[in-house]
């Protein structure tokens, strides 16, 4: 059973996060140098996917998290919180495709490469919200759940604020133990992460690595949706699993199709 997990300041979340965006942006400079790109339009490039990851992922969260009339945080807020990160991922993807186009870069491989990236971000990211102890599960009675200390945002949750969630809850029993839903996040991406580098070097048909990735991952986070506390406030939170279902099925469909036209050109 994980000890307690007492509240931690942002240091160790902010550290992470800038260890994460180091990742993306290295791999994402080692795909444009294999690609032909100079060192400036590669380094251009690369200082570009923090700058849309951050904008991603506080549109995300103000669309999907946050009381449209009212939310905890603007836009513009220059606050360690408030952000979602699967916003930032899909607009880094998109702002990559752009460029491959624009570059005349062959997209499919190219995102390939992003890939290891994308997950390294996430193992890393997931891993600071644990450690902060923000987007965290529900009460279970899991023998690996952890506890929350008091001053925790999950004491704060489940036990100061109780009253006022009993109408709403998703939970099923009440526990001094939750899911470490961030945990099982970071263990999903790093599976993902060895995974794209062994199909990476066995070089399967391009886009193949970043569709199973998309889709796998897609559908890990519509099933946690349901093992984590989820804001009652979010004025377009019921579209969120839509948007990740709607993300596997084009991914696995566009995979799909992939092979049965790579199977119709050299069959």
């Amino acid at each position: 059973m994980f000890t307690d997990i007492s509240f931690i300041d942002h240091w160790q979340y902010l550290f992470l996060n800038v260890l994460g965006f180091l990742v993306i942006m290295g791999l994402g400079c080692y795909s444009a140098r294999k690609n032909n790109f100079t060192w400036f339009r590669a380094l251009v490039y690369t200082a570009g996917i923090p700058v849309v990851f951050l904008i991603g992922t506080r549109l995300a969260y103000l669309f999907f998290y946050a009381d449209i009339n009212n939310p905890a945080v603007h836009f513009l807020d220059p606050k360690l919180y408030g952000f979602s990160l699967y916003g930032g991922l899909i607009l880094v993807v998109l702002y990559s495709c752009i460029i491959a186009l624009f570059s005349r870069i062959p997209v499919w491989s190219w995102l390939d490469y992003h890939t290891l990236g994308l997950m390294g971000y996430v193992s890393l990211g997931k891993t600071g919200c644990f450690m902060n102890g923000c987007c965290f599960g529900i009460p279970t009675l899991v023998p690996w759940g952890i506890s929350y200390a008091p001053g925790s945002q999950a004491y704060n949750y489940y036990i100061v604020q109780a009253f006022s969630h009993t109408a709403s809850h998703s939970w099923s029993v009440y526990s001094d133990l939750i899911h470490p839903v961030q945990l099982y996040e970071v263990t999903i991406a790093i599976a993902l992460l060895i995974t794209a580098y062994i199909l990476l070097r066995k070089k399967v048909l391009p886009g193949t690595v970043f569709l199973i990735s998309s889709a796998i991952y897609s559908l890990a986070r519509l099933g946690l949706l349901f093992l984590r506390a989820n804001p009652e406030t979010g004025t377009y939170f019921y579209l969120l699993p839509w948007l990740y279902v709607t993300v596997t099925g084009l991914s696995l469909v566009i995979l799909l199709q992939r092979y049965m036209s790579n199977i119709n050109i050299n069959g």
